[in-house]
């Protein structure tokens, strides 16, 4: 099924393009004034990203239900591939070696959870390529943010009068946690239960030295409102017991999300109570150590997408990632195939090929240190080219962002920005 190319992705939307420019031309006060009676009510709301100010435009995105069904088809498919893929990691030493960042974490990794699929929660990032298919560009398969106030957004953003949506008739709760943004408690909930067959009675949301606090406070008392005993603790406070897993005040701890970044806890000695009891399986971790280390490792898609592990997976699997999935490569020196399937020395062929390539930390979050490599000079590519092939970092097909006309909130501008479409998963 091939989609349309961008910028119009549906009529809807292309109607609100049109209006957006014609609003701009002779009446924008009364789009900033939306703007901002929509950024008063989300801040009213409680809602923040990490202290600041939560970014909400008022120009929606509206895809008609094809594109929406090819999306949800896709990122369905792709979770599906991300099983695949953590079998392959326990037991195949060629894709062991794509992550040499995790060599000595194996024995917490490769106990794989009794639930599948084995990622619960994730935040699949995506473009669209020129083919007219949607490119998954990183899988955030760890705790991703957003879950519960981007529902709640979209909830308050019906509510504000819209000058760019005036004759449309657009439903955003079509989108499962913009319908009940507590689709994702209960999507912990019911993972529990999937595992244990019983019902939960306690639960922490794990955090790590006041990092990465951002929905922290939602998803504690989302999980209170369902019954469940809830509290934010650290991943040191927490010790392992012959009962289990238990906190400080010494109940037992049924249920655990991990809302920290996984790099911190590598080398915290303070935190090996919890990481084994994770791997052990004392508790239940949502999303599991693979999730958090190697599924949301930007090397999976090399995984997938590199022909030497073709024979992992059947012939409707390769299709869709040669359909969904950008090449990509973990940079070191040595053969390997580019884009065309032709063989190439890899480190030469990243040097020659800058305008079509991109080279992303393989374990980085929020775009840290991600090079473009048709925005970035020839001498810095050459300097964080030699860094690549010194850590871990992948090399990926450059996927041109689809263009809008959207609100520059901090500017108090109407321009053309980048945009991408990102695919909330829970429980497949």
């Amino acid at each position: 099924m091939t989609i349309a190319t961008l910028p119009a992705i549906g009529e809807a939307d292309a109607r609100i393009e049109r209006r957006l420019w014609e609003l701009a031309t002779c009446d924008s006060a009364s789009i900033w004034e939306a703007q901002d009676a929509l950024s008063s009510a989300v801040a009213e709301a409680g809602m923040h990203f990490e202290g600041r100010a939560y970014p909400v435009c008022l120009r929606p995105l509206a895809i008609d239900c094809g594109l929406a069904n090819h999306l949800s088809a896709a990122a369905e498919a792709v979770i599906k591939l991300l099983d695949v893929a953590a079998e392959m990691y326990c037991c195949n030493e060629d894709v062991q070696d794509q992550f040499p960042a995790y060599k000595n974490l194996r024995h917490w990794i490769t106990n794989l959870p009794k639930h599948w699929p084995v990622v619960r929660i994730c935040r699949l990032e995506g473009l669209f390529g020129s083919d007219g298919y949607y490119k998954i560009i990183e899988t955030n398969a760890e705790a991703p943010g957003g879950v519960i106030q981007n529902g709640l957004a979209a909830k308050i953003w019906t509510r504000i009068p819209n000058p760019l949506t005036h004759g449309l008739s657009l439903d955003v709760s079509k989108q499962p946690f913009a319908k009940d943004p507590n689709c994702f408690v209960g999507e912990l909930v019911s993972t529990y239960y999937a595992v244990t067959g019983s019902e939960r009675r306690t639960a922490a949301v794990v955090n790590f030295r006041g990092r990465y606090t951002n929905e922290v406070d939602w998803i504690v008392n989302g999980l209170r409102d369902a019954g469940v005993k809830a509290e934010l603790l650290d991943a040191s406070a927490m010790k392992r017991t012959p009962r289990g897993l238990v906190g400080p005040d010494g109940d037992l701890i049924e249920l655990v999300y991990n809302k920290l970044d996984p790099r911190d806890i590598i080398d915290a000695n303070e935190s090996g109570d919890y990481l084994d009891a994770c791997a052990a399986q004392e508790v239940v971790s949502i999303n599991p150590w693979i999730s958090q280390w190697i599924l949301s490792d930007k090397a999976i898609l090399a995984v997938l997408s590199d022909d030497r592990f073709s024979s992992n997976f059947n012939a409707e699997q390769i299709e869709l990632i040669a359909r969904h999935v950008p090449w990509t490569r973990l940079v070191r020196a040595g053969v390997t195939t580019d884009p065309e399937r032709r063989r190439i020395e890899l480190i030469g062929y990243i040097r020659k090929n800058k305008a079509n390539l991109v080279l992303k930390p393989s374990n980085a979050t929020r775009g840290e240190h991600v090079l473009v490599g048709p925005l970035t000079s020839s001498e810095v590519w050459e300097e964080r080219l030699e860094r690549a092939a010194r850590n871990p970092y992948v090399v990926q097909e450059y996927v041109r962002p689809g263009e809008v006309t959207a609100l520059h909130l901090p500017s108090r501008s109407i321009k053309k920005m980048a945009y991408g479409i990102d695919c909330y998963v829970f429980g497949g």
